[in-house]
C-alpha cells in the first residue's frame, strides 16, 4: 500500500491463500524486492480474463452453501 496498490482495486485476496492482481502495470511498478517478495509467498499464474471468469464462477459454486 505504501507503493500505491489499493486492496480491492488493484488487488484481492482470495480463498485459499492466493491474491488476485487486477492492475497488472501497478504491480509491474513496484520495486523488484516487493514483487519477488510476492512472488516468493504465492505461487505466481497467469489467466486470460475469459479463464480467470471460468475460474471465479466453479470456485463460487464450491463456496456455495
Amino acid at each position: 500500500m505504501t507503493s500505491g496498490i489499493e486492496p480491492f482495486g488493484d488487488f484481492a485476496p482470495y480463498p485459499g491463500c492466493r491474491i488476485v492482481i487486477l492492475n497488472n502495470d501497478k504491480f509491474e511498478a513496484l520495486p523488484p524486492r516487493v514483487q519477488a517478495a510476492v512472488k516468493e509467498a504465492f505461487d505466481v499464474v497467469e489467466t486470460s480474463g475469459e479463464e480467470a471468469q471460468r475460474i471465479n464462477k466453479a470456485l463460487l459454486r464450491e463456496l456455495e452453501v
